[in-house]
């Protein structure tokens, strides 16, 4: 168990409308590596909306695994060294994040309520930006879809494409194609990036390691 300062944990309502007092307590829900990972950061992430839920996933484990999966691909990426974001990538995604508050108000009491400050939020939505990115150049680099594949695909189920000559689906099933072998892909790398960070994760409450 950790203890954080009070406005790294889940606040305690106080007054309808204001942030209250906050728990202190904090769990190691999962190591990569060296590296800690604490059950604040996750939820944290998602109440500042920078870490959305993966499909096909239910309760914590929706959120911890998409987080797990940033934070490896971050260690790969720094260890490569040749991925970067321009400046202007920062500051359109920086942009759209600010445009999901109501006003400047409700961004300042959302910082006040984690106890962090404006450079903070950038840092991580940077990271986050950083490794889709990453992800997506780095997958569609190993990635590709032959003319046989295509149409072995249009032979197999040629009703789902009713009425229609290969040449006027061609390109929709190379997309879908590619988003398949994308997703199997995913799956492939992130798996070895997990063997390869020894990626440990704890049931919270200390009730065993999985």
């Amino acid at each position: 168990m950790t203890f954080l300062p009070a406005a790294q944990a889940t606040a305690i309502s106080g007054e309808p409308g204001e942030p209250g007092p906050w728990v202190v307590l904090d769990d190691v829900i999962a190591v990569i590596a060296d590296e800690a990972v604490l059950l604040s950061d996750v939820t944290m992430e998602h109440d500042l909306g920078l870490l959305e839920p993966a499909s096909g996933e239910k309760g914590f484990e929706a959120l911890l695994k998409p987080y797990l999966n940033r934070l490896v691909i971050i260690r790969e990426a720094e260890e490569i060294g040749s991925f970067s974001l321009a400046s202007g990538q920062i500051q359109e995604a920086y942009s759209g994040y600010l445009s999901r508050f109501e006003d400047e108000e409700a961004f300042e009491v959302k910082l006040k309520q984690w106890g962090i400050d404006e450079q903070e939020v950038i840092t991580r939505l940077v990271r986050a930006l950083t490794a889709s990115l990453y992800t997506e150049s780095r997958i569609q680099f190993f990635i590709g879809v032959l003319p046989s594949e295509i149409e072995q695909a249009y032979q197999k189920d040629p009703d789902r494409w009713g009425d229609r000559e290969l040449f006027e689906v061609w390109n929709e099933i190379r997309e879908t194609l590619q988003e398949q072998a994308f997703i199997r892909e995913r799956v492939r790398w992130l798996d070895t990036l997990w063997e390869r960070y020894q990626v440990d994760v704890f049931k919270i409450g200390n009730e065993g390691a999985s």
